[in-house]
């Protein structure tokens, strides 16, 4: 049950990484607007995942059902930081 809670949580955090690798090549930017919007949507979604999987499962593995998606959005979350971080720090410049 642990791991197919975890595969759910993956997708959904490689979904965050291909948003925000289109919203960084895209030209729009990845502003502190949308990264924020990207996270609390990772982190409503996983946790609404997380809660589901908490009603269907016994008492015991409740703490071992949290630490795990938990660390799994973190784990998604830097992987997303690492894939965009090039292509915010080479912005196109702007002539003005």
């Amino acid at each position: 049950m642990i791991i197919v809670m975890n595969i759910i949580i993956s997708l959904i955090g490689l979904g965050g990484i291909i948003l925000a690798r289109h919203l960084a090549w895209e030209g729009n930017g990845m502003g502190i607007k949308s990264h924020l919007f990207i996270l609390v949507l990772k982190v409503i979604a996983s946790s609404v995942i997380v809660g589901l999987f908490l009603v269907s499962s016994e008492k015991h593995i409740w703490s071992m059902l949290i630490l795990s998606g938990m660390i799994n959005i973190i784990i998604f979350h830097f992987i997303e930081a690492f894939a965009t971080q090039k292509e915010l720090l080479h912005q196109r410049g702007m002539n003005v």
